[in-house]
């Protein structure tokens, strides 16, 4: 089914996107030359500055962009891009999203479920709304962006069956449980949207007496991979997305560390073939002892970020600072630093050519949701220095390991 998936899009990509059609030529290669996963190495690798140039060149010709979901992605690089989906992909994702709900032991007809979101519950998708309305699936966003203490109070009295959120958003959450004296008691919990530490994963588990199940996905190819309850490895949604691990330009050996890369098999408005994501894995060919056929994975390095301390002792989460700039355009790559409680830097690398009022946007949205006693430096450089992955936020008063003796 992959392969046959793959030789499909690989074939879209080259009749229907002007930027795939370029990069085969030069490269001397034909849709029909991609028959297999390790032929793949025959095309370059597409890296996150190249999607947001090449924006345009990567839609598919008679795509009408107006009628496609759009999303827009900081990842973990700091580099804001647009990806846009047509309306069936986005339901197909939609699905998938229940695949490890189900296999995890959710009840759709009768357990109650809670997304913690970064973004308002009038972002959820159509199916998620649709299921909802008809009883299939119990399901309730809370927007992470609320005060914890609400947020708490609505989760004691909804008593969720199963929860997923961020690792981050969840230290909080226990933490501001445990200060109250009280506490949830979710049967299934999944984490999303970071990496999954082992030292958080304990103090999660151990609060909420449960077992968390990590999920691997991104906004770009959806959700790449997901634990079972045996945790021996991550279940690659095979049927969906091509997975590559990748050093020095060959697939590397099981349990031998490598670039992830990515081919999404669905997205046939903005094919993205052999995408580089910036974390790291490893392939296993080890079987989990669950008994399912799909390979695993493990995920070595990925998104981790500081958390950050206001002068108010409010604590925000790393992902709350991606909505800061989903709705402003000119911003190529930007790190955010806070020096201290009261004192941000943001280094911001504009696009070529931009024009537009970004810096005074990203200020005034800065201090709309920090407050306005918080000083806001903006840098405008040429290019972020970085010693490998660039972190996003990077916090000299709140650290992440301080958190755990915060």
């Amino acid at each position: 089914m992959q392969r046959k998936k793959l030789r499909a899009i690989v074939k879209h990509a080259y009749e229907n996107t002007a930027f795939y059609h370029q990069r085969f030529d030069a490269a001397k290669i034909k849709p029909d030359d991609i028959k297999s996963v390790e032929d793949l190495r025959k095309i370059p690798i597409l890296t996150k500055l190249e999607v947001q140039k090449n924006f345009n060149s990567l839609i598919a010709k008679g795509i009408d962009i107006e009628r496609c979901t759009k999303v827009k992605t900081s990842g973990s690089t700091g580099i804001p891009l647009t990806i846009i989906a047509e309306r069936k992909a986005s339901y197909m994702l939609a699905a998938n999203g229940l695949r490890h709900l189900v296999e995890n032991g959710h009840k759709l007809f009768r357990d109650k479920y809670v997304y913690l979101s970064r973004r308002p519950p009038d972002k959820r998708t159509r199916l998620g709304s649709l299921l909802t309305h008809l009883g299939i699936f119990r399901m309730v966003t809370m927007c992470t962006r609320d005060p914890i203490g609400d947020l708490v109070n609505e989760l004691i009295d909804f008593r969720p069956d199963a929860i997923k959120g961020s690792p981050s958003f969840f230290l909080l959450l226990v933490r501001e449980l445990e200060k109250r004296g009280d506490m949830i008691h979710p049967r299934l919990v999944f984490a999303d949207g970071e990496l999954l530490d082992d030292r958080s994963r304990k103090l999660i588990d151990s609060a909420l007496e449960t077992k968390m199940l990590d999920i691997y996905g991104c906004m770009e190819a959806g959700d790449i991979a997901w634990e079972c309850s045996e945790h021996a490895g991550y279940h690659i949604n095979t049927d969906l997305v091509v997975t590559e691990f990748v050093k020095d330009e060959e697939h590397v050996a099981a349990e031998e560390r490598g670039d992830i890369i990515l081919t999404p098999l669905w997205n046939y408005a903005m094919p993205l073939i052999r995408y580089k994501i910036n974390d790291i894995g490893a392939p296993t060919d080890e079987c989990c002892p669950c008994g399912r056929g799909l390979p695993l994975m493990k995920v070595v390095e990925g998104r981790f970020e500081d958390f950050i301390i206001l002068p108010s002792g409010r604590i925000i989460y790393p992902l709350v600072t991606l909505s800061f700039f989903e709705k402003i355009e000119g911003i190529a790559e930007y790190r955010i630093i806070q020096e201290g409680k009261d004192n941000f830097i943001l280094q911001l690398v504009l696009k070529e050519g931009y024009k537009g009022n970004a810096l005074a946007q990203l200020r005034n949205r800065f201090i709309e949701e920090f407050g306005k006693d918080v000083t806001i430096n903006i840098e405008v450089l040429d290019a972020i220095p970085r010693n490998g992955k660039l972190r996003r936020v990077v916090s000299k008063c709140m650290p992440r390991e301080q958190f755990f003796s915060f």
